[in-house]
Order: C-alpha cells, then structure tokens, then sequence
C-alpha cells in the first residue's frame, strides 16, 4: 500500500486563485501531494517528531476551513484528515483522481443551467467503517452553500458559481452552477473541496440550520435590491431632465413633484432593504456560530493520518493503515509546541525531534547553526512570495517593450542574487509551477554570459532606433540614451520599500539602477513605506518604475487580473499599450481562458499569456524568496518542491525513515 496514492491534504490549498500584491515577503502554504515509490524499502518506525511553534487546537472542520478557525498550526495537524475528490500532484501539479474514479464528465450546459457529473470511488470507507458516498459529498457542499461559509469553503462550493449537488446514485454526484464554471471554479475549486460525512455531521447541525435564515428572505432582498436600482435610474433621469427645464414652469413644477414623490418610495425601498439586510446577516451569524461550536468528538474521517491526542502542547495523529490513499511509513506523528525557533533547532541538534516546521523557512541565524551538523539535512525551495520591477504604462518612454528587454539583459539574475547575499532565488518567467509553464517562453538574454548582456541590449535598442551621444560599450556606460524620435529620455524615479521594511527589495533597486545607468539612461531611487508604494502605484499612479511583491498562486490567473483591463489595475494593455493588446492576442487569450472549463485548453492559453508577456514584459520577473528547511533521520520522495515543508505541513505521510 506504501506505493498507492495518498494525499496530504493542505488547507490553505485553495486560498489563492490570484495573485495579490504583497509589501512583506509571507509564503502561503498550497500544495497537495502524492508520494514516490522509495528506491529501497526502510524499516517502519513507530514515531515521527515534529517541532511546531505554535500549539493546534481541536476546532471542527467547519471552522478549521473557514475564517473562524483558519490557523496554521490547526491547519498542520487536522487538514489531512478529510478526503477530496481530486488532487495536484507536487511539483508538476497534475490534476489526479482521489475519492473520484477517473475524470469527471464534461460540463452539459444550455440556456438555463450548466451541469456535471462525477464517479466516486466504490471502496472508499471512513474510519467508522462506512463507505464513502455521493450523498457525503452532497451533503457538505450544500451545507456550506446553506450557511455561505466563507475561505477555503467558499473557494471550493462559491455560491456565486455552485447552486446546489445532488446524489444520483451511492457512487455518482452531480453538480449544478449557477454559470459556466471556469478552470478556478471547477477543477481547482468544487472538485478539491474536503468532503465530510454526511451520517454522522447531519443529526448534529439540525439546531443551527434552524437559526439560519427564512429561506426567502434572500430572494426578497435580490427583488428590492433590483427594484431599488431601477427606480434610481428613473429618478437619475428625472433629476437630469429638471436641468433643461425652466424652473418656474409648469412642466418642471410637475417633474420635481414626480421626482421627490419617487424619491420617497426610493427611501422606502432601501429602508426596507437595509432591514432585510440586517436581518439576514444577523441570523447567517447566528448560525454559523452554532455551527463552528459544534463538537467533533469521534468524527470519521478518511485519510492518512486520524487524531490520537492533545496533551500539553503535544498534538499526536495515528497512521491510518489500510486505506486506498496507502500507508504513512511511521504509526504516529507527534507536534511538539516550542517557544521559539531557537529552542526548536536545540531540539533539532539534541535528536528530541526529526523535523522543525516553520510558516516561513528557518532564519538565517538557524541556518548558520545547522550547516555544520553532518545528520541535519538543510533543503533550499523558493516560495511564492515573487519580486517584479515594473513600469509605469502612462509613461511614453516606459511603454516601449524594447526598453523593457533591453533592461531585462542587463539584470544578470545571478549577479542580482549575489547582490542579497544569495538570501533568494532567480526568478525566470511569471509562473511557478511546472504544469502551466510556457518552458519555449525565456526572458531576453536567458543563458547568456554577463559580459555578452549589454552588448545584446545594445542590439535591442539599436534595432528599435534609440541612439546615444555615446554609445555603451564593455569599457564604458552609455550617455544619453535617445528615444527612437530622437529625444532624450528623462531622468526616471524607481520606488522600492525601505530597508527596515524589505532589505532585499532595497539592495535590489540599488542594483537595477547601477545596470540602467549601463543603458546611458538615469535612474533615481526612491525608498519609501511599503503602503506608500502601493498607494502611489495602485492609487496616484505618480511613479515611473517600482520593485513590487506578489503571492503566485499555484493556479495563475494572475497573469490575466494584472494585465486585462479593469478597475484598480495599473499593468492593464490599455492607452499607448491597447494596440499590443489586440496586435499580439492578450485580451483574446485571456477571454478565451477564462471562459473555458477543460484543464488543457486553459493550459494552452495561459502559455500564450506567457509568450505574449515575455515579448512586452510590462513586468520584468527579478527574484523569489528563499524558504529553508531543516530535518533528520528521514527523507522526503522529493528534493525541491514551492514554499518548501511548510506548504506541506512537513508531509508526514510523505517521510521516510532514514535505515
């Protein structure tokens, strides 16, 4: 059973379907995972320790998925209990089978509704003894629908897209949307949510569904909030009108009377909407609190680990053998609560504890105090915390994608690394995860040695016909770049955070400057308070270039919400940019994208994206964070993997004893 698939079920796997800007470098854990075979057969040990720095409690698995109960040390003993329907594979994130048997059927969907259909697994069984079944899957995400849970809950059963799942039989589900599903709704949203069992969960919700609210109350809310937005535009229009009528006559006296008398029923309208408003709210609150305060004493669960206990800062899970999902290589897993990461790597050093967890990667005082220890294994993954130097599209000199590849060559990515004392890792394109790379798409001068990479930015230049009074060569910088009409480019502000607030960000903008005055072009630095960048990037727009920090969600929309026009989004192909846009298929790749519910299809436009943003690169991709892992006397089926152990809760069922 070792080689059979099984998951480690993450709970913040569904957080991040976009990627969103981000002042401070904090990984977020997304991944699942499927073990590798081991190419030798360790003995089975009874015991891996964990060292955790913070203590878990036993919240039930509606809050724990929710906002109520998210944490992440909850999140690193329980997560792994409950199964889903699929799953990514690490490192490729392949989308799998899990509780489901093969793919799902096609979407079936017409002018009124839009269905889909999935196979269950028919050996499936709780830890109970129970099997598995359409009516458990049903169950949990009408109830979340019911009570519009919200965080990973939502992200799986969005109410916005899903409205109701019906068993059809014990082994077929069938899924009804309110809309055509995209990729982010279906395959990366219902078909991972965590499926919980209906027999035992159902009897005990019964008073809190009946604090939930009459069920038409929402509807009567949807009929005034429609009611109130058609009489706002009659009374819009009537208001306009009195401006091309005479005051004193009739027809406006007779106008202002029709406008008040509908300005009052206005009134009415939203009162009575506000009313029902509240009332709703308040019962939803109502609700849900019962829900989360729910005991889950002896719930079944279905995975690789079921809970043993909490003890005094310990949290223990039992292997749970025998499953289809395969068996952990240790009997129990023990989280062991420490003060501070220095105690935990004493720990660590002594042999008390195989492994330290830790959100964010270990400091590098930690590191230093590790290197030196032959059994202590030190594993380097980047995170998904990404840095990007970006321009300013309302600036004619910065919206020419020549400049932006010329740039791009004289940014040596190693060099920039060297730069942060190798504290990060070089970051090649916009996505992460090996599955939706366009591996044909490379930044300018990928691969090339750093004394080429000026005279191949020269070249750029020249063929789109900038000039210099001196042209830059290996002895000496450029002076006086001109633009292709002949006028001298500006002096240019690059915005980054202070030191204080992000010391790689600082050293990084010192850098790029350096290698622009290479160009012949100025670059003055400016640090600030990180919300002042984001304000003056995403707010006043009063900037030229700016070193900004996103989350890559392992599922990158990102890379449309950035550029795609919309409100509050700077990077957007419109103004000087709009005919890129339509010239080179952004808009239309990403229309196409998002409208589609099949994996591949969505995998063939997000690498035209890629393409099409490694020509332009309104964003020229620097670096990613570094997180630093710390383990001993085991071994992971795997040496690289995004956002490190952390991202996999340290993978329990994924260690394998060392012999």
């Amino acid at each position: 059973m070792r080689s059979s698939r099984f998951l480690l079920l993450a709970a913040l796997l569904l957080t991040a379907c976009t990627a969103t800007p981000e002042p401070l470098p904090t990984p977020v854990p997304t991944n699942t995972i499927l073990p590798a075979t081991p190419t030798s057969l360790p003995q089975r040990q009874p015991l891996l320790r964990i060292a955790v720095l913070g203590e878990a409690t036993t919240t039930n698995v509606w809050a724990l998925f929710d906002e109520a109960g998210a944490d992440y040390w909850n999140s690193a003993t329980q997560a792994d209990y409950w199964p889903r329907l699929y799953y990514l594979t690490p490192l490729s994130l392949d989308f799998q089978p899990a509780a489901a048997k093969g793919e799902p059927a096609p979407l079936v969907c017409d002018a009124a509704t839009c269905t889909a259909t999935v196979s269950l697994r028919p050996d499936l069984t709780w830890t109970d003894g129970s099997p598995l079944t359409a009516d458990d899957v049903a169950f949990t995400a009408n109830t979340v629908l019911s009570f519009q849970l919200g965080l990973d809950w939502r992200q799986a059963y969005n109410p916005d897209v899903l409205e109701r799942v019906e068993a059809l039989d014990e082994n077929t589900v069938k899924f009804y949307f309110v809309s055509v599903p995209t990729v982010a709704d279906w395959q990366y949203g219902v078909l991972q949510g965590p499926i919980l069992n209906q027999a035992y969960w159902q009897p005990r919700i019964v008073d809190a569904i009946n604090l939930l609210p009459d069920e038409t109350l929402l509807p009567a809310i949807r009929d005034l909030e429609a009611q109130f937005a058609e009489m706002q535009s009659q009374v819009n229009d009537l208001n306009l009108s009195l401006n091309t009528m005479a005051p004193a006559s009739t027809v406006y006296l007779d106008t202002s009377k029709q406008a008040q008398k509908l300005q009052d029923e206005l009134n009415s309208v939203y009162n009575k909407l506000e009313k029902d408003r509240t009332e709703y709210e308040t019962k939803l609150t109502e609700a849900r609190a019962a829900l989360f305060a729910l005991a889950n004493t002896n719930e079944p669960t279905l995975g690789p680990w079921r809970f043993e206990s909490r003890i005094e800062g310990d949290f223990e899970n039992q292997a749970n053998l025998g499953t289809i999902f395969g068996d952990p290589w240790f009997d129990h897993v023990r989280y062991s609560t420490y003060p501070d990461e220095a105690t935990a790597v004493n720990a660590l050093l002594n042999d008390e504890v195989d492994v330290i967890l830790t959100p964010a990667g270990l400091s590098p005082d930690s590191v230093s105090r590790l290197e030196g220890a032959p059994e202590i294994t030190l594993n380097r993954n980047v995170t998904r915390s990404a840095r990007f130097l970006a321009f300013n599209p309302s600036n004619p000199y910065l919206a020419d994608p020549a400049f932006h590849q010329a740039l791009a060559c004289v940014i040596d990515p190693q060099t920039l690394v060297e730069e942060m004392n190798s504290q990060v890792a070089p970051l090649t394109g916009f996505v992460l995860d090996a599955f939706w790379q366009n591996q044909g798409a490379s930044l300018p001068c990928a691969g090339t040695a750093e004394h080429t990479r000026l005279a191949e930015a020269v070249d750029i230049l020249k063929a789109a016909g900038y000039s210099w009074s001196i042209e830059p060569g290996p002895d000496a910088a450029g002076k006086e770049l001109k633009a292709p009409d002949g006028s001298l480019l500006p002096k240019f502000s690059l915005l980054s955070p202070t030191y204080a607030v992000d010391a790689q960000r600082a050293k990084a903008a010192l850098y790029i400057a350096r290698q622009t005055g290479l160009l012949g072009a100025e670059l003055d630095v400016r640090l600030s308070a990180a919300d002042e960048v984001l304000y003056d990037v995403y707010g006043s727009g009063n900037y030229d270039l700016a070193l900004l920090g996103w989350r890559l969600s392992a599922y990158p929309a990102y890379l449309c919400d950035w550029f795609t026009p919309s409100d509050g989004t700077p990077f957007a192909y419109n103004g000087s940019r709009l005919a890129l846009s339509e010239d080179e298929g952004l808009t239309s790749a990403c229309e196409a994208w998002g409208q589609t519910s099949d994996l591949e299809e969505a995998r063939a436009h997000a690498s035209d994206v890629q393409a099409i943003l490694m020509e332009d690169l309104p964003l020229i991709p620097l670096y990613t964070g570094l997180h630093i892992d710390a383990y001993r006397n085991i071994k992971y089926p795997f040496e690289n993997i995004v956002n490190g152990l952390s991202g996999l809760y340290a993978a329990p069922a994924l260690a394998i004893p060392i012999p």
